[in-house]
């Protein structure tokens, strides 16, 4: 079986950054008893929406088509092809979301023609379809959850509802969700703000999919998401540091959660990089699980079979060994995947914190 590894560098030398965290925007005309306060400010820290010159956020203002593929394209770090070009006749590259637009029309989210009117409000039952496909949200039809104006025949009957029973979007039961409705800057906020909840227990796996009740259900089983391979290569990684007099580093279970979910993410996608499609950079991924840090490193291996043979072959590489030695990180995370072809990924995640 062929083995890979793999590690971050910047130039030839080890990434190790002082992380300065972006301040939460504030706006003069959201007051923090705003329903929406927590989700504007957590998608405006992310850089994800912007406020305007005057230092507002415009609450009630709709969003358009163009600026909700920005949001959402930048949320899901979606990048398009270089080849692919949309048919699109009213937006041009030097629109401000073109490569945005280019990357959800490529993706499947947006229809491929002629307009794409990036000017017109976004509607919520648009909405509904660019969070779902987005975030690869497995659509149900068990209709736990109907409202009085969407029907089965309506196109975005499925993405509506789905969203609906995560209480992504909260209209109750039985009333009218208003497809055709603009969604105001506001609300945006909210619907993307609860949608990456819903992907952070997805990931943490405190939500799963029940295919047999086609539908997502919390996941009651204890899982442990850091198996006994992993967790023997620190042990192997601590040897390594006490023979250099180096001091070993303490066994982080939040920062193995991030390992795993990107050994997972690996696994389940068939790549092997440290930029994900799923979670963009390692800095990114750290972010997406909130954790904090002052520097960190990142070491991947695919193909070994034994917590050794990996270890082995990161101390035999110079970059690697930079990682496992160094002594500014603190703290380390584990993980390790298998896809199924039977390949093995391991993901050590360094931070200080």
């Amino acid at each position: 079986m062929k083995k890979h590894i793999t590690t971050i560098l910047f130039s030839t030398t080890l990434l190790f950054a002082a992380h300065t965290p972006t301040q939460a925007a504030t706006f003069t005309d959201v007051p923090t008893t705003h329903w929406a306060y927590e989700a504007i400010d957590d998608i405006s820290t992310r850089g994800l929406i912007n406020g305007y010159p005057d230092g507002t956020y415009r609450l009630n203002q709709p969003v358009t088509r163009a600026q909700a593929a920005k949001i959402v394209a930048l949320a899901i770090n979606a990048k398009p092809s270089t080849a692919f070009k949309p048919r699109f006749q009213d937006v041009s590259p030097a629109h401000g979301s073109y490569d945005h637009i280019r990357a959800l029309t490529e993706s499947g989210i947006f229809s491929n023609e002629d307009k794409f009117q990036p000017n017109k409000p976004l509607t919520r039952a648009e909405m509904s379809k660019m969070l779902a496909l987005g975030y690869k949200i497995t659509i149900d039809d068990n209709d736990q959850i109907k409202f009085s104006d969407v029907t089965k025949q309506n196109h975005y009957h499925g993405y509506i509802t789905t969203l609906a029973e995560l209480g992504i979007t909260t209209t109750p039961a039985g009333g009218a969700f208003k497809p055709n409705d603009n969604v105001s800057r506001a609300q945006m906020a909210a619907f993307l703000h609860r949608t990456m909840e819903f992907d952070n227990a997805r990931t943490n796996r405190t939500i799963v999919y029940d295919k047999a009740a086609h539908m997502y259900i919390k996941n009651t089983t204890t899982v442990n998401n850091t198996d006994d391979k992993a967790l023997k290569t620190i042990t192997l990684v601590n040897e390594q540091r006490t023979q250099l007099s180096v001091t070993a580093l303490t066994h982080d279970k939040e920062l193995s959660k991030v390992a795993q979910a990107k050994a997972q993410d690996m696994a389940n996608n068939n790549y092997f990089a440290h930029s994900s499609p799923t979670y963009g950079s390692t800095s990114q991924l750290l972010d997406t699980f909130n954790y904090k840090w002052t520097a960190y490193g990142e070491n991947i291996a695919k193909g070994q079979l034994t917590p050794e043979e990996v270890v082995k072959d990161w101390m035999d590489s110079p970059t690697h060994r930079a990682n496992i030695i160094n002594n500014k990180f603190t703290h380390i995370g584990t993980g390790s995947a298998t896809d199924a072809t039977g390949t093995i990924y391991w993901v050590h995640e360094f931070s200080r914190k």
